[in-house]
């Protein structure tokens, strides 16, 4: 039996909401669980158990808190072309995705945000690299300077989407050596996840895709 992936929606647009819990819901495998005109009032809800929530974000007052990526659920953002938070938003570790996304492509973003994946279409990605973080100068990611050599031949393998065997086999040494090395990266970037230590090391043009 297929297991299924409970979501909670956040949008200050009642018909957006209703669309969006409409269209998800009638997917197979995925329960929209709670429903909300913000993501404050999601997380003032426990997100009702879910493991994915989509924000809607079509203005600065929709949003979410600072470092909202940081704990609980995974979260996709919805935005608008030329928002320039997106990039922002990409380097804390969420999925973004145009506003006008299909159902299908929604799940699909929860999908790999549960694998630890980051979503979005190269567009926005290019954006993570055009902004910067609002009030922040780019600067190298806090812990990159302690990565030993190895370490960093290691964040590059991964910026280029390998996994631990592929890293391994390339640098030639074994998975659970390459595994070992991608948990200090994460560590030491202060990183959430292996595409968050990637999204850090490239907005501080550490490494190149």
């Amino acid at each position: 039996m297929e297991a299924t992936m409970h979501l909670a929606i956040a949008s200050r647009s009642p018909l957006i909401r209703a669309g969006l819990a409409s269209g998800l819901g009638a997917r197979e495998g995925v329960l929209v669980v709670l429903a909300a005109e913000s993501f404050a009032a999601l997380r003032a809800a426990s997100f009702g158990g879910a493991e994915v929530v989509i924000v809607d974000c079509a203005d600065a007052a929709d949003a979410p808190e600072p470092a909202f990526a940081a704990d609980g659920p995974r979260i996709i953002v919805l935005a608008d072309p030329g928002d320039e938070r997106i990039g922002e938003w990409l380097i804390d570790g969420c999925s973004v995705l145009p506003r006008d996304a299909s159902s299908e492509q929604i799940a699909a973003a929860a999908e790999a945000s549960l694998a630890g994946l980051v979503a979005t279409p190269p567009a926005f990605a290019a954006d993570a690299l055009r902004y910067e973080r609002v009030g922040e100068r780019r600067s190298v990611p806090p812990g990159f300077d302690a990565l030993t050599p190895r370490e960093r031949q290691v964040l590059v393998e991964m910026s280029h989407g390998l996994g631990n065997r592929e890293i391994g086999g390339a640098l030639g040494i074994s998975a659970h050596t390459a595994k070992f090395h991608v948990a200090q990266i994460i560590a030491k970037l202060d990183a959430q996840s292996r595409a968050h230590a990637v999204a850090k090391a490239l907005r501080a043009g550490l490494v190149d895709v």
